[in-house]
């Protein structure tokens, strides 16, 4: 398969590559692997939010900064 891109952005993929050691088919492969593992876990969060927001309409106590904990607990560093 061919993909066409523009000269300077084939630039920066290759060499994105190449300071990590690999090829530019594994650097992709890891580029869409955690991109979509960002999208599942902004979903998660999304949905933590809503079931949080869902709760507070329902008059149920919820302690700010111990959702906000656990919510960034269940971030992972980029």
């Amino acid at each position: 398969m061919t993909i066409d891109l523009p000269g300077e952005l084939e630039t920066q993929i290759r060499d994105m590559a190449l300071e990590q050691g690999i090829s530019v088919a594994e650097y992709l492969e890891t580029l869409v692997t955690e991109t979509k593992a960002r999208r599942e876990q902004v979903s998660e969060f999304r949905a933590a939010i809503a079931e949080r927001m869902a709760s507070l309409n329902a008059d149920d106590q919820v302690d700010g900064e111990e959702v906000m904990a656990r919510l960034l607990a269940g971030l992972t560093p980029r």
